[in-house]
């Protein structure tokens, strides 16, 4: 069963939701667990493709996506994956590696059809009442299926 984490952000700023983002990257990590990031375009993907890469002066965080997926070897585990939305999203046939079934990170504004093959997923909320109203929802529809809830005041 999957556990649910909200973690509710301080601001509405996107430096801050990419900024935990990272970090919960480097924790998950730090614990050999890998890490699916989702999120809602191309563009949004290529913008956490370029903020994993420059995170940190001195470091990064090793990742792939569907950008470098086909240039590099596709049998490499990469510890950190970003995904957005594609056709089989729908079809809950998503073609996600086993390895990636730890750490899903949503920051799309719906709850991903294949979120139940994780472990744990993480939600960012940010302080606007729009936001605050969609992952109220999220959060009753999780409840309603009998999930573990944690919701963390950032």
């Amino acid at each position: 069963m999957t556990q649910v984490d909200f973690y509710i952000l301080g601001e509405n700023s996107q430096r801050q939701i990419t900024s935990m983002v990272c970090r919960l990257c480097e924790k998950a990590l730090a614990q050999e667990l890998s890490v699916l990031i989702y999120v809602a375009s191309p563009a949004d993907a290529q913008q956490m493709d370029d903020l994993l890469w420059t995170y940190k002066a001195n470091s990064f965080i090793a990742h792939s996506s569907h950008f470098t997926q086909t240039k590099l070897n596709s049998d490499y585990f990469y510890p950190v994956f970003i995904h957005y939305p594609t056709a089989a999203d729908k079809t809950d046939v998503v073609p996600i590696r086993d390895q990636y079934k730890q750490l899903l990170i949503n920051l799309t504004t719906e709850i991903p059809s294949f979120f139940q093959k994780f472990t744990r997923m993480a939600e960012m909320v940010g302080k606007n009442n729009e936001e605050k109203a969609i992952a109220r929802n999220r959060y009753r529809t999780y409840l309603q299926q009998g999930l573990s809830l944690n919701k963390y005041d950032l």
